[in-house]
């Protein structure tokens, strides 16, 4: 499996990157060897191989909540890609048809 360049635009469209064509082939070329090893992962023989819950001993670690000033609105809407009347403008994700 790899990512084609129809692919790639896609996914740039899709995370609103907008970079030139050397970064965008860069940036292919790291995403399909990254397949690449999931395709070799996938081929792996794991019959009989025991599942592994956690690779590392861990437990619960509880700190006392600490109440701090968050952001204000002006603040929020500022890092928004597209802001209306106060609110964050975002694509329509459900048809009301």
């Amino acid at each position: 499996m790899s990512i084609s360049d129809q692919g790639m635009e896609h996914l740039k469209t899709l995370a609103r990157l907008k970079l030139g064509d050397e970064e965008t082939q860069a940036l292919k070329d790291d995403l399909n060897k990254i397949l690449a090893y999931f395709e070799q992962i996938r081929d792996l023989d794991t019959e009989g191989v025991e599942e592994l819950a956690r690779p590392i001993d861990s437990f619960n670690v509880f700190r006392e909540d600490i109440l701090e000033q968050g952001l204000t609105q002006q603040e929020a809407l500022a890092l928004a890609t597209e802001a209306e009347e106060g609110f964050f403008k975002v694509p329509r994700t459900i048809d009301t048809d």
